[in-house]
């Protein structure tokens, strides 16, 4: 009924929240006269209205969201904004928060050349760590990793155990499903700079691009450097970023040339043998710079 737009209110605020970081209503659970009022009243009803007009269209909707200037203006700051308008409810400068779980692995998986485009069918279960499974079963371990490209699948498809939640994606605020999550909050710990630097799927993720770089850009080392970046942030990096990667990538390959031994597992493992005339030394190095730019902080969160 249009003459109740309570509906088409919570549809556009859910959409707000899901590109902005928060909603036009914060509290997106309780739109009655216990919850936050709206940051601007008339642009939620405006939106609710339209998209009453548009036939509940959600592809309208989302398309007049992210083509207004609004939404596609820079998120940089500024001191006097950080002291006025910390939380931008003001809609001062674009939206920038971390991604969600699911696309944080999904995105290492995609850039690496590895996610899966695959869709439908049972859920997958991907590598997990032992370790959690003994304390979640009581010493079972009857996480079978599923074979081939179920491997790589989105994290939409990844079971799920209440029991024993994906440990990856509950570091990174998942909600584990033990009850109704309105709202995911968002967490910042050691914790999760620890996942995404040595778990198995992003270690890899990291080894797979290596040997894309390496096959894939038949150049220089500079090119390689800033095709590596530009394909996992897609832009190019600045002079100053260009010189520091470059001094990582040199450092990487001192301190592997001085200790080959340990150049093999960082090349290898989990991914697999070296392919042929392939430096292990070299391929090693490529490793820990792609593994480096996986885990910037604009890799990570909405730009």
């Amino acid at each position: 009924d249009r003459a109740n737009p309570l509906t088409a209110r919570v549809v556009v605020n859910r959409f707000w929240e899901h590109l902005f970081g928060i909603g036009i209503v914060e509290t997106s659970e309780d739109f009655g006269s216990q919850g936050e009022p709206p940051s601007h009243q008339e642009l939620l009803d405006h939106l609710a209205v339209e998209l009453m007009k548009h036939d509940w269209d959600t592809k309208w909707l989302l398309r007049e969201i992210v083509t207004s200037a609004t939404y596609r203006q820079s998120s940089r700051t500024s001191p006097e904004l950080a002291e006025r308008d910390p939380r931008n409810r003001l809609l001062a400068r674009g939206p920038r928060f971390r991604l969600p779980a699911e696309i944080i692995r999904d995105q290492a998986l995609a850039v690496s050349g590895q996610l899966s485009d695959k869709m439908l069918g049972p859920s997958v279960q991907p590598y997990q760590p032992k370790l959690g499974l003994r304390a979640a079963f009581g010493g079972s371990t009857d996480w079978d990793t599923s074979p081939g490209e179920d491997a790589y699948r989105r994290g939409l498809y990844t079971k799920w155990r209440r029991t024993a939640p994906y440990p990856s994606m509950v570091t990174f605020d998942a909600p584990s499903r033990e009850f109704c999550t309105i709202r995911r909050t968002r967490t910042n710990t050691p914790l999760q700079a620890l996942v995404t630097l040595n778990d198995p799927v992003f270690i890899q993720a990291a080894q797979a691009l290596a040997r894309r770089v390496l096959h894939e850009i038949d150049a220089d080392e500079s090119a390689r450097i800033e095709w590596l970046f530009r394909t996992i942030l897609t832009r190019p990096p600045s002079n100053e970023e260009f010189n520091r990667l470059q001094r990582t990538l040199t450092a990487a390959k001192l301190h592997f040339e001085a200790d080959p031994e340990a150049a093999g597992p960082m090349a290898t493992d989990p991914i697999g043998p070296v392919p042929d005339c392939t430096d292990t030394v070299n391929l090693a190095a490529w490793t820990v710079l792609a593994n480096v730019i996986l885990n910037l902080d604009e890799t990570l969160a909405r730009p």
